[in-house]
Protein backbone atom coordinates (compact mmCIF):
# COMPACT_ATOMS: atom_id res chain seq x y z
CA UNK A 1 0.00 0.00 0.00
CA UNK A 2 1.62 3.14 -0.80
CA UNK A 3 2.06 6.32 0.97
CA UNK A 4 -1.37 9.10 0.32
CA UNK A 5 0.00 12.73 0.03
CA UNK A 6 -2.08 16.06 -0.90
CA UNK A 7 -0.97 19.56 -1.87
CA UNK A 8 -1.21 22.17 1.11
CA UNK A 9 -0.49 25.85 0.38
CA UNK A 10 1.91 27.45 3.02
CA UNK A 11 -0.09 29.85 5.14
CA UNK A 12 2.61 32.60 5.00
CA UNK A 13 4.66 33.82 2.34
CA UNK A 14 8.29 33.38 1.39
CA UNK A 15 10.80 36.50 1.42
CA UNK A 16 9.45 36.30 -2.35
CA UNK A 17 6.15 37.40 -1.54
CA UNK A 18 4.59 33.54 -2.81
CA UNK A 19 2.87 31.18 -0.74
CA UNK A 20 4.66 28.14 -2.32
CA UNK A 21 2.72 24.33 -1.89
CA UNK A 22 4.28 21.36 -0.03
CA UNK A 23 3.56 17.84 -0.14
CA UNK A 24 1.13 16.88 3.28
CA UNK A 25 0.92 13.13 4.13
CA UNK A 26 -2.53 11.68 4.72
CA UNK A 27 -3.51 8.52 7.09
CA UNK A 28 -5.18 6.36 5.95
CA UNK A 29 -8.28 4.24 7.84
CA UNK A 30 -8.06 3.99 11.69
CA UNK A 31 -4.69 3.67 13.49
CA UNK A 32 -3.18 -0.03 14.31
CA UNK A 33 -3.01 -0.71 17.57
CA UNK A 34 -1.39 -3.74 20.14
CA UNK A 35 -3.72 -6.02 19.55
CA UNK A 36 -3.55 -6.20 15.65
CA UNK A 37 -0.16 -5.87 15.29
CA UNK A 38 0.00 -8.98 17.99
CA UNK A 39 -2.33 -10.49 15.53
CA UNK A 40 -0.71 -10.05 12.50
CA UNK A 41 2.85 -10.98 14.05
CA UNK A 42 1.40 -14.32 15.21
CA UNK A 43 0.00 -15.21 11.68
CA UNK A 44 3.72 -15.08 10.60
CA UNK A 45 5.16 -17.19 13.44
CA UNK A 46 4.48 -19.74 15.87
CA UNK A 47 3.65 -17.41 18.22
CA UNK A 48 -0.22 -16.94 19.62
CA UNK A 49 -1.66 -13.35 19.73
CA UNK A 50 -1.59 -13.04 23.55
CA UNK A 51 2.30 -14.36 23.72
CA UNK A 52 3.00 -11.20 21.06
CA UNK A 53 1.05 -8.76 23.27
CA UNK A 54 3.08 -10.27 26.27
CA UNK A 55 6.66 -9.82 24.39
CA UNK A 56 5.31 -6.17 23.46
CA UNK A 57 4.10 -5.11 27.22
CA UNK A 58 7.53 -6.51 28.31
CA UNK A 59 9.46 -4.38 25.20
CA UNK A 60 7.96 -1.44 26.83
CA UNK A 61 8.63 -2.00 30.16
CA UNK A 62 12.29 -2.55 29.74
CA UNK A 63 13.14 0.17 27.55
CA UNK A 64 11.08 2.24 30.05
CA UNK A 65 13.71 0.94 32.45
CA UNK A 66 16.66 1.52 29.99
CA UNK A 67 15.20 4.92 29.14
CA UNK A 68 15.03 6.29 32.07
CA UNK A 69 17.98 4.99 33.60
CA UNK A 70 20.16 7.54 30.91
CA UNK A 71 20.46 4.79 28.15
CA UNK A 72 19.70 5.10 24.79
CA UNK A 73 18.08 1.70 22.66
CA UNK A 74 18.52 0.23 19.77
CA UNK A 75 16.48 -2.11 18.11
CA UNK A 76 18.10 -3.97 15.40
CA UNK A 77 16.19 -3.27 11.93
CA UNK A 78 13.89 -0.77 13.56
CA UNK A 79 15.74 2.24 15.10
CA UNK A 80 17.08 4.04 18.28
CA UNK A 81 15.02 5.44 21.04
CA UNK A 82 16.60 7.99 23.12
CA UNK A 83 15.27 10.75 26.31
CA UNK A 84 15.75 14.23 25.44
CA UNK A 85 14.70 17.16 27.12
CA UNK A 86 13.88 20.96 26.23
CA UNK A 87 14.07 23.72 28.54
CA UNK A 88 13.05 25.95 25.84
CA UNK A 89 12.42 30.03 27.47
CA UNK A 90 13.99 28.58 30.43
CA UNK A 91 17.75 29.08 30.80
CA UNK A 92 20.00 29.95 33.89
CA UNK A 93 22.53 32.31 34.36
CA UNK A 94 25.53 29.70 35.09
CA UNK A 95 25.96 26.30 34.97
CA UNK A 96 25.59 25.78 38.58
CA UNK A 97 22.07 26.92 38.68
CA UNK A 98 20.90 24.63 35.46
CA UNK A 99 18.20 22.03 37.53
CA UNK A 100 15.55 19.64 36.79
CA UNK A 101 13.12 22.46 36.72
CA UNK A 102 13.97 24.00 33.60
CA UNK A 103 12.37 21.32 31.64
CA UNK A 104 9.67 22.31 29.82
CA UNK A 105 9.21 19.26 28.32
CA UNK A 106 10.67 15.58 28.15
CA UNK A 107 10.03 13.44 24.99
CA UNK A 108 11.47 9.99 23.90
CA UNK A 109 12.74 10.33 20.43
CA UNK A 110 12.74 7.64 17.67
CA UNK A 111 15.60 7.59 15.01
CA UNK A 112 14.72 5.33 12.07
CA UNK A 113 17.55 2.99 11.12
CA UNK A 114 19.23 3.45 8.02
CA UNK A 115 21.11 1.08 5.95
CA UNK A 116 23.53 2.08 3.20
CA UNK A 117 23.37 -0.86 0.31
CA UNK A 118 26.16 -0.92 -2.22
CA UNK A 119 25.88 1.88 -4.79
CA UNK A 120 22.23 2.71 -3.58
CA UNK A 121 22.63 5.49 -0.89
CA UNK A 122 20.82 5.81 2.17
CA UNK A 123 17.83 4.04 2.46
CA UNK A 124 15.72 3.62 5.75
CA UNK A 125 15.17 0.45 6.71
CA UNK A 126 11.20 1.03 7.27
CA UNK A 127 10.53 2.67 4.02
CA UNK A 128 12.57 0.99 1.49
CA UNK A 129 9.98 0.50 -1.62
CA UNK A 130 8.25 3.47 -0.26
CA UNK A 131 5.25 4.08 -3.02
CA UNK A 132 3.16 7.67 -3.35
CA UNK A 133 -0.32 8.49 -4.53
CA UNK A 134 -1.68 11.65 -4.20
CA UNK A 135 -4.67 11.40 -1.59
CA UNK A 136 -8.26 12.40 -4.06
CA UNK A 137 -7.15 9.76 -6.46
CA UNK A 138 -7.97 7.29 -3.37
CA UNK A 139 -11.20 9.17 -2.73
CA UNK A 140 -12.42 8.31 -6.08
CA UNK A 141 -11.05 4.41 -5.74
CA UNK A 142 -12.28 3.46 -2.47
CA UNK A 143 -15.77 3.43 -0.44
CA UNK A 144 -16.25 4.84 2.78
CA UNK A 145 -12.30 4.66 3.80
CA UNK A 146 -10.85 8.07 3.01
CA UNK A 147 -7.60 9.43 4.62
CA UNK A 148 -7.77 11.68 7.24
CA UNK A 149 -5.02 14.62 8.14
CA UNK A 150 -1.67 13.56 9.04
CA UNK A 151 -1.47 14.16 12.86
CA UNK A 152 2.25 12.98 13.19
CA UNK A 153 4.20 16.41 11.99
CA UNK A 154 4.61 14.60 8.69
CA UNK A 155 4.15 17.85 6.42
CA UNK A 156 2.68 19.91 9.07
CA UNK A 157 3.72 23.09 8.60
CA UNK A 158 4.57 23.86 4.98
CA UNK A 159 5.65 27.34 5.74
CA UNK A 160 9.32 25.43 7.06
Amino acid sequence: MPLFYRAVQASLANKDGNKLWHLNLVKAGETVDTQQLAETIAEKSSLTPGDVQNVVRNLMSAMRDYLLNSRTVRLDGLGTFTMKASTRGNGVESADKVNPNQISHLKCQFTAEYTRPAAIGTTRALVQGVQFMYADLLKSSTKGDTPSGGGDGEGEDPAA
